[in-house]
């Protein structure tokens, strides 16, 4: 009984949607036999009539364009699913992410598939989109895509993107998507011309426009726009109700209402801003699929406005707030997805389980990272086309500054004053994955050490007062600064230098002398205040006592004299660097190898951290030695 029912309503739809389109049509026809009448008109004002057929002629090739192109498309999206449209709108599909912030997309997917008791759906992320938005689109549980935006990930915290998944899994419990794919399919139809105008218009994926494209682009978007209009229409007199079930059904796979709720007052922010706006070209066609619609003609508007859905969620119109870029830490457990039995639907009716709990028992202590990653191709590439000297000089001060830092920050801004693109500088400089920033400064500090003695002390001297800013420096900021006048100072090795030689003779020690362990020992003390805590400490805690115990007994020191190395000032410090630098070509890789393998073996996940990685990657540069694998490791996960 309950399944007729659906079948009955489905059908319902369905018939609702073809009577729309059938009077759209025929506005659109008579509206283009109209305007096509008046261009005759004004063309030939003196002519005794219209041509033979005119009228019928104009009839037959919008119906035909419409209802030809609208089958074709359907033909399509029966062929490719969701992900179909998916791709339209660029989209990433996410299987084993490296990101945590994909990561922590596909648990909360795989929560709110338990959760909703539905099929879990195909992941892809719109990396090209900064605007928060999402969609699902599918004919049935085998082909269903999720989308989610990459503003979405990056600006949400972890109970708002739970709500906005729970949103999209709403309209998938409501059975609204092969309503929406007949209707995208007739809209592709009635928007045909005016979209493919749009698609020569867009820049391609290095922002570049080809004029005489362009142009055409432009000529066939304003002879399709009448077909845009209609299908606009088309999208408002349907879908709009679907929005108020789904946000509800997300309330109710979460137990809050503050997630959804958030999420939109944070839209809501975007639409006063102006940025909730989506850059593809097909963001129109699949208006009604998405979250929310971007601003535009309310009119004809396929969802309710921002503030009536947060008034029926919230029991009133709370105020919108800001969604900047989160820097908080994200830590997600890796695990495995499986695919979805078909049968999963017949768990629709099981108890619903907290999210509480289901978000609890997926998150284990994993190694974090300083700010959530995204595909910041595009802000290394613009980087590496810096080549003025003050961008240049720019850049490095920003990858070795902290970003929260607001002294070191606004000495910064000072430094740049006069040049007009310096928050762009910034700005892609901050949106670097950890792991990219400090490769990126040996790059350009490689670069620059051909530049005249003159700009590199004007370098090392802003550097040094930029990490000093906040009136200390840390052991870490200490090590980033030797390591620029390093590499600035050095004189670049040959390549025969570089080739080590395949074995070892008589002539190459392997063990370390008394004095050389007192410095070894020494450079180990101040790694100690790096590692392996995850703050720098003005001492050794016990846990860096045993890390330098470890360390210093593959070396053959004893415990008691390990454990009373102190950290080492910074006269002490510079001395001990120059000594160890003089030590043969393979005790420096050792003492490096040690560090690197004590400090895995003491970090709880097995892995390194990005802090402590960069702290050893900048010493190796120090004592110009190769990166052991398991540190090399660490930094090729993001290439």
């Amino acid at each position: 009984m309950q399944f007729r029912q659906h079948q009955w309503k489905a059908h319902r739809k369905t018939l609702h949607l073809f009577a729309w389109f059938g009077v759209l049509l025929v506005a659109l026809t008579a509206a283009v036999n109209l305007f096509l009448a008046l261009v005759v008109k004004l063309v030939i004002p003196l002519g005794s009539g219209y041509p033979a057929l005119f009228f019928e002629t104009n009839t037959a090739v919008v119906v035909l364009f419409v209802i030809g192109g609208a089958w074709i498309e359907t033909a399509r999206l029966r062929e490719g699913g969701g992900a179909r449209v998916a791709h339209w709108l660029g989209g990433v599909e996410i299987n084993d992410p490296d990101s945590r912030l994909e990561q922590r997309l596909l648990n909360v997917v795989d929560e709110m598939a338990l959760a909703s008791g539905q099929a879990t759906p195909r992941v892809f992320v719109l990396r090209r989109e900064d605007a928060i938005n999402a969609m699902v689109a599918g004919w049935g549980e085998d082909d269903i895509a999720l989308c989610v935006t990459r503003g979405a990930l990056e600006r949400l915290n972890r109970a708002e993107l739970q709500g906005l998944v729970a949103h999209e899994f709403g309209h998938i419990k409501e059975e609204d998507l092969p309503l929406t794919m007949r209707l995208l399919a007739l809209v592709w139809g009635l928007s045909l011309v005016h979209g493919y105008g749009r698609s020569l218009m867009s820049a391609d994926e290095q922002g570049r426009v080809n004029s005489a494209v362009w142009l055409i682009g432009l000529v066939l978007s304003i002879i399709g726009w009448l077909g845009w209009l209609a299908g606009r229409g088309l999208q408002a007199a349907i879908a709009r109700q679907r929005e108020y079930l789904a946000d509800a059904s997300a309330i109710q796979f979460t137990r809050t209402r503050d997630g959804i709720g958030n999420v939109l007052r944070k839209v809501w922010h975007d639409q006063q801003t102006l940025t909730a706006k989506m850059l593809s070209p097909a963001a129109d066609m699949v208006a009604s699929l998405l979250l929310y619609e971007p601003p535009g003609m309310n009119w004809l508007s396929s969802h309710p406005p921002i503030q009536a859905r947060i008034a029926r969620i919230c029991g009133a119109v709370l105020p919108p707030i800001p969604a900047p870029i989160l820097r908080e830490e994200v830590s997600e457990a890796r695990h495995a997805r499986t695919t979805p039995e078909p049968s999963a639907k017949g768990f629709v009716n099981a108890p619903l389980i907290p999210i509480s709990a289901l978000s609890t028992s997926a998150d284990h202590p994993a190694p974090t990272m300083s700010a959530p990653f995204h595909d910041d191709r595009d802000a290394l590439a613009r980087l590496q086309r810096r080549q003025g000297p003050t961008e240049r000089r720019l850049v490095v001060l920003g990858l070795m500054m902290d970003p929260e830092n607001h002294r070191e920050l606004k000495l910064w801004r000072q430094i740049a004053t006069g040049l007009t693109h310096a928050n762009a500088i910034l700005e892609d400089v901050q949106h670097l994955h950890p792991k990219r920033r400090l490769p990126e400064f040996e790059r350009m500090t490689a670069q620059m050490s051909g530049d005249p003695i003159e700009q590199k002390r004007k370098l090392i001297e802003e550097a040094r007062d930029l990490l000093r800013a906040d009136g200390r420096v840390t052991p870490l900021e200490r090590l980033w600064w030797l390591t620029l006048r390093h590499r600035l100072d050095t004189q670049r090795v040959t390549q025969s230098a570089r080739l080590a030689p395949l074995s070892i003779s008589d002539e190459t020690p392997t063990q370390f002398s008394p004095q050389d362990l007192v410095h070894a020992g020494n450079l180990t003390a101040y790694l100690a205040r790096v590692i392996p805590e995850s703050e720098d400490q003005p001492e050794i805690t016990q846990r860096g006592y045993l890390w330098c115990s470890r360390v210093m007994n593959r070396f053959g020191m004893p415990d008691q004299i390990a454990q009373a190395l102190n950290a080492p000032d910074a006269d002490t410090l510079m001395h001990s660097l120059a000594e160890v630098q003089e030590l043969s070509w393979l005790q420096r890789p050792l003492l490096l190898k040690a560090w690197v393998e004590e400090t895995i073996n003491l970090s709880p996940t097995g892995l390194l951290s990005d802090r402590h990685a960069d702290a050893l990657r900048l010493m190796a540069c120090l004592l110009a030695c190769p990166l052991p694998p398991m540190l090399e490791t660490h930094y090729r996960r993001i290439q």
